[in-house]
C-alpha cells in the first residue's frame, strides 16, 4: 500500500527521509503531535473518551521485539498503528513530548511496519527532550572552510528574500553520525516549513547529494544549537551580502 500522509507529522517525516536538511521540522513535530501507543493506562482500561492521567499513574504498554531486543511501537496516526496491529487493539493517544518522556531508556520506534518510520535509540530521545544536556554540538569549522558551493546557494536564495534577516554556518557532528555536516541558522520571520522545503530544493538541484541541517534562530527562545550558531560571524546579513570575517 502506497504511503498516504494522514497529518502534518507524516508530511514531514516523508520530507526528512527525502531531504535531511529539512529533519529539524519533522523533530519539532514530533514532540508537539500527538502519537498513539498500545496499552491501556492502569484503572482505565474499559475507557474510550479521551481523559487526563493524574501524577503518578501507570501505564501498561505493549512493546516488541526486534533482533533480540525490546522496543516500543508507536505511530503517527491510527492508519499507521493497524498497518502494525493487525487486529483492533486498545491504544493511547499522548503528546509526544509527554510519551517520550514517559518512556525514557526505551528504544523507540515510530511506524514499525510501515515505509516511512524512524528508530529511536535511549540517547537519540535523551537528546530530544534535552538538547542542552545531550546534543551539544562540536563546532569544527573554521573562516577557511566554508563549504562554498552551498553558501553561494544559499546567499542566492537568501538575497531574494527581504524575510532573511541573517544567516550562519558551522559543522558539528552528533554521536550516531558517521561524518561531520554544515549547520546552517536561518534568523526570518518567514513560514520555516516552506524555507525548509525551498532550501532543501535549491541546493539539491544545485548541488546532488549535498547533507546540510537548518535551524531556525530564535533569539528570544534561544537553545544550545542557537548558541553555538551565534557564537561564529554571519556568512549572510541583509544588506551585506556574503560576511565571513
Amino acid at each position: 500500500m502506497p504511503f498516504i500522509s494522514e497529518n502534518e507529522l507524516e508530511k514531514a517525516l516523508v520530507k526528512a527521509v527525502k531531504s535531511p536538511a529539512s529533519a529539524p521540522d519533522f523533530y519539532r513535530l514530533l514532540l508537539e503531535s500527538d502519537l498513539l501507543v498500545l496499552g491501556t493506562a492502569q484503572g482505565r482500561e474499559e475507557t474510550v473518551e479521551q481523559f487526563t492521567m493524574a501524577p503518578g499513574g501507570k501505564f501498561n504498554l505493549v512493546t516488541g521485539r526486534k533482533d533480540g531486543a525490546a522496543f516500543l511501537p508507536v505511530f503517527s496516526s491510527l492508519l499507521r498503528m493497524q498497518e502494525y496491529a493487525k487486529q483492533e487493539s486498545k491504544f493511547l493517544r499522548i503528546n509526544g513530548r509527554a510519551l517520550l518522556d514517559l518512556t525514557r531508556g526505551a528504544r523507540v520506534t515510530l511506524n514499525p511496519a510501515s515505509e516511512y518510520g524512524k528508530e529511536f535509540s535511549p540517547e537519540e530521545v535523551a537528546r530530544l527532550l534535552d538538547p542542552a544536556a545531550g546534543h551539544q554540538p562540536r563546532t569544527i569549522i573554521g573562516e577557511a572552510d566554508y563549504p562554498m558551493p552551498l553558501v553561494e546557494i544559499l546567499i542566492q536564495l537568501f538575497t531574494a528574500r527581504p524575510d532573511i534577516e541573517a544567516a550562519w554556518m558551522i559543522q558539528v557532528s552528533f554521536a550516531g553520525r558517521d561524518q561531520p555536516h554544515p549547520l546552517v541558522g536561518v534568523e526570518t520571520a518567514a513560514h520555516w516549513p516552506s524555507l525548509v522545503e525551498e532550501v532543501a530544493t535549491a541546493a539539491g538541484q544545485s548541488i546532488p547529494g549535498v547533507v546540510f541541517d537548518l535551524q531556525r534562530i530564535d533569539r528570544a527562545r534561544p537553545n544550545s544549537l542557537t548558541n553555538a550558531l551565534l557564537q561564529v560571524p554571519p556568512f549572510y546579513q541583509r544588506g551585506r551580502g556574503l560576511f565571513i570575517n
